[in-house]
């Protein structure tokens, strides 16, 4: 076998909130994060659901007709979910000693930018919607 150079930068397979390592599949960094941080995980569920849930409403909606102002709950409630997520996680990341945010860089360099725009797009997406 040959040696493997693990540099700085390099990604590693550990948990930034209590430094357990893992194998670096999904599934175990996903069992780790429930059995060892449920409101860690509960937080990150919710920040990854508002958007589904927000185009769970926008079709319910659409499908019994609802008034206009109506659509702007819906943007507002999924908007409550993402941000009691966002405090959830923010609040664990502290206790745990970890920074409460994984920083803008980090974000975009490992792929988290599209999350970011997901909510001011869908409410671009219904504007323009309405205007027609």
């Amino acid at each position: 076998m040959a040696a493997r150079v693990v540099t700085m930068n390099e990604v590693t397979d550990r948990c930034e909130l209590c430094g357990v390592t893992t194998d670096g599949s999904f599934r175990d960094r996903t069992r780790h994060l429930r059995g060892s941080h449920p409101m860690y995980a509960r937080g990150l569920l919710f920040r990854l659901a508002a958007p589904g849930l927000f185009l769970v409403e926008i079709l319910l909606m659409a499908l019994v007709h609802a008034p206009s102002w109506v659509y702007m709950v819906a943007l507002f409630s999924s908007f409550i979910v993402l941000f009691a997520g966002k405090q959830w996680s923010r609040a664990e990341r502290r206790k745990a000693g970890a920074r409460p945010t994984i920083g803008f860089k980090r974000l975009v360099r490992e792929g988290g930018l599209p999350f970011l725009l997901v909510l001011p797009m869908i409410a671009l997406l219904i504007a323009l919607l309405g205007r027609s």
